[in-house]
C-alpha cells in the first residue's frame, strides 16, 4: 500500500451535512496493518518527511484520527510538531482572503476565491484537515491595476517586487504559467493572496458569474461555484504535470469532489464547461487516479468521454503512477514534445535575456526550487530524454497536447473553443 492508497482508503466523508458513506471493513483493516508495519519497520519519519514535502500532512493526521489510530507518543508528537506551522499559516492564508475579497467587493471589483479556500469551505469541517499556503482569487483582467491598488491599500505587497511591466511580459511568455496569469501578494504577518485574472481558455466571465457567498469559518466570502472550483483543481494537476508531490491535495480534493457534485447533480453541468475548456481528458484522468488508489478499478468516470479523452484519460494517469512508482520526471520533458513552450521562451527573450533570467530564479526561489543555468538544464533535459521510454514519451506528448489545448494565448482565448469528439 501506498502513502496516498493510504490517505484514500475507502470513501469516508469528511463533511458533516452529507450522507456518510463509510470505508468498508477490509479498507480499514488494510490500512490499519500499513500503519502498523510502518511502525515495525521504524518508518514513520520517512512517511512524515514525504508528507510535509506533499502538503498532506493534515491528510495525514485525518486519516489516522478516523481510523481510530493513536501513533507512538514520539511519532504522535513529531507528527503534531509539524502539522502546527501549516495550521497556522492556512489561518493566516485564510484572514489574508478574507480581507482581500472585503476589500474588492467593498471597491465593487468582481471576484470570487477558489482552489484551497474553495476545498476547504465545500469539503472540509477544518483547516486542521485541509492546509493552505495562500488564498487564490479571480478578478476580471480589465480590473487587474485598480485591484492591485485596493489590495495594497489593504496592507498587502506584491511579490516579486518588480516593475509591473516587465512582470506581466514575463508571465506571459513563461511555459511554466500554462496560461496562467497572476501575482502573488502578502501582508504584514505572512499571510498570501495569488490574484489571478487570465487562466487560459477558461473564460472568467463564466467563472465569475457562477460565484456565490460561502460560509467559510463563519465569514461569507465570494467563492466559485463548487464544479468550477472542481474544475479548477483539475486545471492545477494538469498545469502541475500530474506530478504526485505537486497535485498530491488535488487528488485528495478530487475524491471529495466527486460525491458533492453527485449529491448536488453539478455533474451534467460540469462535463459541459469541461467539454468546452478543454479539461474533459484531465478530468478522466483524476477520476481514473482515484479509483485506483481506492481500489475501484471498474468504476465509471462521473464525465462521458469521448474516443479522445477515454485516451488522453488512461494516459494521464498513467503518467501519473510512473511517476508515483518512479519519481518525477524531469517536467522540462513536456516543452520536448510542444512547440508552444518555445515560441513563449522565444517571445520572452526578445525583450533582454538578462531580464527574462533574472525575473526566472525569482519564481524558482520563490516556489523553493534550484535555479540551475542554461548549460546544466539543457544538460539534465539530455540526459533525461535518453531514459525515456515509447510508453513515457507518448504519455508526455498526450500531456503537452492537453496543456496546449488550454493554455490559450490570449488572442485565441476568446473564440470559440474547438469542439470535443462526440460522447460514446
Amino acid at each position: 500500500m501506498s502513502l496516498m492508497q493510504f490517505l484514500l482508503g475507502g470513501d469516508p466523508d469528511v463533511r458533516s451535512d452529507s450522507q456518510s458513506r463509510q470505508p468498508s471493513g477490509d479498507s480499514i483493516s488494510s490500512s490499519r496493518q500499513w500503519t502498523a508495519e510502518i511502525a515495525l519497520r521504524g518508518q514513520w519519519e520517512l512517511v512524515l518527511n514525504l508528507c510535509a514535502e506533499w502538503k498532506l500532512l493534515a491528510a495525514l493526521d485525518a486519516r489516522l484520527a478516523m481510523l481510530g489510530v493513536a501513533p507512538a507518543p514520539e511519532t504522535a508528537a513529531a507528527l503534531a510538531q509539524r502539522t502546527q506551522p501549516a495550521f497556522v499559516q492556512t489561518m493566516l492564508c485564510v484572514r489574508a482572503g478574507i480581507v482581500a475579497l472585503a476589500a474588492l467587493e467593498a471597491a465593487r471589483i468582481a471576484c470570487a476565491g477558489f482552489k484551497g479556500i474553495a476545498a476547504l469551505a465545500y469539503l472540509y469541517t477544518s483547516p486542521r484537515n485541509r492546509t493552505l499556503q495562500d488564498t487564490d482569487v479571480l478578478i476580471r483582467p480589465h480590473d487587474v491595476e485598480r485591484a492591485l491598488a485596493v489590495l495594497e491599500a489593504a496592507g498587502f505587497k506584491r511579490y516579486p517586487e518588480c516593475p509591473w511591466e516587465e512582470y506581466v511580459a514575463f508571465v506571459r511568455n513563461s511555459p511554466g504559467t500554462a496560461g496562467n496569469e497572476a501575482v502573488s501578494l502578502r501582508d504584514e504577518k505572512g499571510g498570501a493572496v495569488d490574484l489571478h485574472w487570465h487562466l487560459g481558455i477558461l473564460d472568467v466571465e463564466t467563472l465569475l458569474g457562477g460565484a456565490a457567498t460561502v460560509q467559510v469559518l463563519n465569514r461569507p466570502l465570494p467563492l466559485m461555484s463548487a464544479r468550477h472550483a472542481m474544475l479548477l483543481s483539475v486545471h492545477h494537476a494538469l498545469r502541475n504535470d500530474f506530478v504526485p508531490g505537486d497535485i498530491g491535495r488535488d487528488v485528495c480534493d478530487f475524491a471529495y469532489w466527486q460525491p458533492l457534485l453527485a449529491r448536488r447533480d453539478e455533474w451534467p453541468a460540469a462535463a459541459e464547461d469541461a467539454a468546452r475548456w478543454g479539461l474533459s481528458g484531465a478530468c478522466g484522468a483524476l477520476a481514473r487516479i482515484v479509483a485506483e488508489l481506492q481500489g475501484r478499478v471498474d468504476a465509471a468516470p462521473p464525465v462521458a468521454l469521448s474516443r479522445a479523452d477515454q485516451a488522453t484519460a488512461r494516459e494521464l494517469a498513467g503518467f501519473y503512477f510512473q511517476q508515483l512508482r518512479s519519481g518525477a520526471v524531469n517536467t522540462d520533458l513536456a516543452y520536448v514534445a510542444s512547440a508552444r513552450p518555445w515560441l513563449q521562451i522565444a517571445t520572452g527573450l526578445a525583450g533582454g535575456w538578462g531580464r527574462y533570467r533574472a525575473m526566472m530564479r525569482q519564481f524558482e526561489q520563490g516556489n523553493g526550487e534550484a535555479s540551475l543555468s542554461l548549460g546544466a538544464r539543457l544538460w539534465n533535459l539530455a540526459r533525461s530524454l535518453g531514459r525515456l521510454s515509447p510508453g513515457n514519451w507518448r504519455q508526455l506528448r498526450t500531456l503537452a497536447r492537453t496543456k496546449d489545448r488550454v493554455a490559450l494565448p490570449r488572442s485565441q482565448s476568446a473564440r470559440k473553443t474547438p469542439p470535443s469528439d462526440p460522447a460514446v
